[in-house]
């Protein structure tokens, strides 16, 4: 008797390799723009990946380091210095990675300045990233036997299948103005660009995503008053190809500021009114569909002749997924008279973590607050202090083997100065989160004659009294006596799976 099997295609993701990677960026910058360093306030910056790419075995990622300056110069004015330092990794995997995608997580981020006698600053650079490297591919599962004497147990396998990953980059240039109302700019002290998602559509095969960008900048005003502000927003869309995917999918989409560089641009008189921003975008997205796979959990034979290949398929699934905001507040302390007046505060996530305790999610970590102020004699100082984070969620359900991904970025922060030494600050984060549920299931992946167990002819019938317990499965008894399980429902008229109370049973065997 031929063998007569349908089988489904699914789509599932694999990791194929993820480790740690560390860079270290030793470099030397000479500041040249006419406004010579007395003393350095504040070094920051930030890693941008600029490409991922794997060949064979390995995989390469190559980024910058953006590295901003605020100092004194000699005339104890607020300024700027801007830097960007190449960086190129390789990693070696043990697997072929050809066709992969790869994504790149940074992990910590840390920027040292030391002013060099002749104008020159030496800077060192450390970062961690996490690279994963992950393949999408198609594999058959086994979802109807179509053979006589063969007993089917159905089951359904829940997954969330991913579907494509696209990743393009967006170049955007803007002329942002200070307003009519403000002083003239002088130069640039510190300026600050974050992108944001407002509407995600698959269109035929592709993905539209837009979105806005917000801009701060600080500067000094040409009258050398206090520093001024303004801000300005702009949108951004950007198409991206996605093969293989349908408008019932869902999308998840990101987007990451490689850089920002802000010139200044002067008018007829010499003044700065106004700034050409050119920014880079790294617009990703990661379709995935959900799905319901009928399976084969077990099967057997009441006649032999046949044998059964179990497996376990692993699937993910999103069971959970949101974005809350929440304060995180802390009175910082200085000492006497290091504060006189605020002239900026920024917050940045520094670190964090997260855990199942006590049935749940707790995310921790650090935002570093950066304070930029006056002290009493009107000199400026910059400080940075760090307010301590636990953001807690007690989940819809539980789970046996979560996945947690989530992103946390501050979406606002403001201070109050309580006294001659306190500043009490509060930090808004907002915390993106996606909790996975890793489901295995045993299943029936394969049927194959066997030749050391013959078919064997119907023979006479029998029968066997058998009491069944509450809780027992009509398929387990009829799998323990070889027999149908229709015909045991038929002949003892039950029509329930698991028997909700004891019963005594007739067994039909050959």
């Amino acid at each position: 008797m031929d063998i007569s099997l349908t089988r489904h295609n699914v789509r599932t993701e694999e990791l194929l390799f993820s480790a740690p990677m560390e860079i270290q960026i030793e470099d030397t910058v000479h500041i040249s723009n006419g406004r010579e360093p007395r003393k350095i306030l504040k070094c920051s910056g930030k890693i941008a990946v600029s490409s991922k790419y794997v060949s064979d075995k390995t995989v390469t990622i190559e980024g910058t380091a953006n590295i901003s300056i605020i100092y004194l110069d000699e005339q104890n004015c607020l300024c700027n210095f801007e830097h960007s330092s190449f960086f190129s990794k390789t990693l070696e995997g043990n697997v072929d990675l050809t066709g992969a995608d790869v994504s790149v997580k940074v992990t910590d981020e840390k920027f040292y300045a030391k002013l060099l006698s002749d104008c020159s600053v030496s800077i060192n650079i450390e970062a961690g990233l996490e690279v994963s490297v992950t393949r999408t591919y198609d594999k058959e599962m086994l979802c109807d036997i179509d053979i006589k004497n063969i007993e089917k147990l159905r089951g359904v396998a829940e997954s969330t299948m991913p579907m494509a990953y696209g990743e393009k980059n967006l170049v955007i240039e803007e002329e942002i103005s200070i307003g009519a109302s403000q002083p003239s700019a002088l130069c640039l002290i510190r300026s600050n660009a974050v992108a944001h998602i407002e509407d995600t559509k698959i269109m035929g095969g592709k993905v539209m995503v837009k979105g806005m960008i917000k801009i701060y900048v600080l500067y000094q005003t040409v009258e050398g008053t206090r520093p001024q502000s303004f801000e300005e927003s702009f949108p951004f869309s950007q198409l991206i190809d996605t093969q293989g995917i349908g408008d019932n999918c869902k999308c998840d989409s990101f987007v990451k500021i490689l850089f920002c560089e802000l010139s200044p641009r002067t008018t007829g008189d010499d003044e700065i009114r106004s700034f050409i921003a050119s920014i880079k975008l790294a617009v990703s997205v990661k379709a995935y569909c959900e799905d319901e796979i009928p399976t084969i959990i077990d099967a057997y034979s009441t006649c032999g002749g046949y044998a059964f290949k179990k497996d376990k398929l692993a699937f993910k699934k999103i069971r959970e997924s949101f974005c809350e905001k929440f304060i995180a507040k802390k009175s910082l302390e200085f000492t006497d008279g290091a504060i006189g007046s605020v002239i900026d505060m920024w917050c940045e996530t520094k670190c964090s973590s997260s855990k199942f305790e006590d049935k749940k999610l707790k995310i921790m970590g650090t935002i570093l607050v950066n304070l930029l102020a006056y002290d009493c004699d009107g000199n400026p100082e910059c400080y940075e202090r760090p307010i301590d984070f636990e953001y807690s969620y007690m989940p819809q359900m539980e789970y046996k083997d979560p996945n947690v991904v989530y992103n946390i970025t501050v979406a606002n922060c403001s201070y109050t100065i309580t006294g001659a030494n306190t500043v009490v600050v509060a930090a808004e984060p907002q915390v993106s989160v996606t909790i996975y549920d890793n489901l295995k299931y045993d299943v029936i992946v394969d049927v194959v004659k066997d030749e050391n167990n013959c078919i064997v002819e119907p023979r006479g019938s029998s029968i066997v009294l058998y009491f069944a317990e509450t809780g027992e499965r009509v398929w387990d008894i009829a799998r323990k006596y070889n027999s149908s399980v229709e015909e045991i429902k038929v002949l003892n008229a039950v029509k329930e799976d698991v028997l909700c109370e004891p019963k005594k049973f007739i067994i039909p065997t050959k």
